[in-house]
């Protein structure tokens, strides 16, 4: 197969794969390659053991998007997301969606449209995500909480909100911030 700017793509050599580490939940790879220029080199990925991830946009009737606040140790502070996790075997991605909504938020929603599917760090990660919006939802409740997954609350914003605290790097989450932007380009006729 050739790219479009002409070069043919031809996959490198694994010439050693290992998992360093594995718990069942994530496993770490490590995988020694030989390029077709004759280099050689170490890529190192992490692989979910579940069969995809789902991100949900959800708007309130009053057009106002729900966010989930959780805690992300990693970065050792509270964020402002979107609701979204991690598929189950056997689940489809809007089933998923559906799923952590109701998890999430306690919202629920008949109208679900599918926004794509994206590769959120293809460079550290190896699954697929698939985006989704989710109007009209019912069920609203200020005081929502999920212990299990770190959320202690949720907040509704206006679009204008919403805008405002991405410029002010108050919402930094990268799948939320690609969400968004597909969801933008499917309101205004770009997708």
């Amino acid at each position: 197969m050739i790219s479009a700017d002409g070069h043919e793509n031809v996959l490198p050599e694994v010439l050693k794969s290992s998992a360093p580490y594995d718990d069942g939940w994530a496993r770490l790879n490590k995988d020694e390659l030989r390029f077709p220029d004759g280099s050689e080199g170490p890529r190192i990925w992490l692989e979910l053991q579940f069969p995809f991830v789902c991100n949900i946009v959800p708007t309130l009737p009053s057009g106002d998007l729900v966010f989930i606040e959780v805690y992300r140790h990693p970065v050792r502070r509270w964020l402002l997301e979107l609701p979204g996790g991690l598929g189950e075997e056997g689940e489809t991605p809007d089933v998923s969606a559906q799923r952590e909504l109701k998890e999430e938020t306690g919202l629920d929603t008949k109208n679900l449209t599918s926004l794509g599917k994206v590769n959120v760090d293809p460079g550290l990660l190896s699954h697929d995500t698939y985006v989704f919006r989710a109007e009209n939802c019912t069920g609203w409740n200020a005081g929502h909480t999920d212990s299990a997954d770190q959320i202690r609350g949720v907040v509704s914003l206006s679009l204008d909100e919403v805008e405002r605290r991405i410029a002010a790097e108050d919402i930094t989450h990268g799948p939320t911030l690609i969400a968004l932007y597909l969801d933008r380009l499917s309101r205004t006729g770009g997708h």
